[in-house]
């Protein structure tokens, strides 16, 4: 089964939003994702949605969707800087104008060097995995070859032991 980020091409850059906790009832958190599922959004959309949306946009509707909640006991008292601090963690794409983000992100620079180095040191680790086997491998075969093969046989000499001078 697709899951709806790789449906429409979003990935792992709302990863920071969708998961931030919006608060905790009973040793519970209560994560962006799980709000707006529960409010039949899909969450990946959505944060997209938003994250292309000006921040103080954004925050409103945030703002809206927290107030929005149908049980009680997870409306947020304050929805509004509960939003203020979840559009924070939002990816934000170049303005038109300027160039620059829109917003900052403290991991919009690292999210393409993330998986380039994850594969080299899983590359890394697999050769170094793999050339341990072989060693392995091989003194195990020496070891097994060394004790099926017999001894050498030596050969006694045919000619008798010098007389000793009398």
């Amino acid at each position: 089964m697709k899951s709806p980020a790789s449906s429409v091409g979003l990935g792992s850059e709302f990863d920071d939003f969708l998961f931030a906790p919006i608060e905790e009832r009973n040793g519970l958190p209560l994560s962006v994702v799980s709000l707006l599922a529960r409010m039949d959004l899909d969450p990946w959309q959505e944060a997209a949605s938003l994250a292309g949306l000006p921040a103080e946009a954004a925050a409103q509707r945030l703002t809206s969707l927290l107030g929005l909640l149908p049980d009680p006991p997870l409306q947020q008292p304050d929805p509004r800087a509960t939003a203020a601090r979840l559009v924070q963690l939002l990816p934000r794409r170049p303005d038109p104008d300027t160039g620059r983000l829109q917003g900052s992100t403290a991991s919009s620079g690292a999210t393409h060097a993330r998986p380039i180095t994850r594969g080299i040191f899983l590359g890394l680790y697999l050769a170094v995995m793999l050339a341990t086997q072989f060693v392995i491998a091989h003194l195990e075969r020496a070891r097994a070859d060394a004790a099926h093969t017999p001894a050498p046989l030596t050969v006694a000499s045919q000619t008798p032991p010098p007389d000793s001078v009398k």
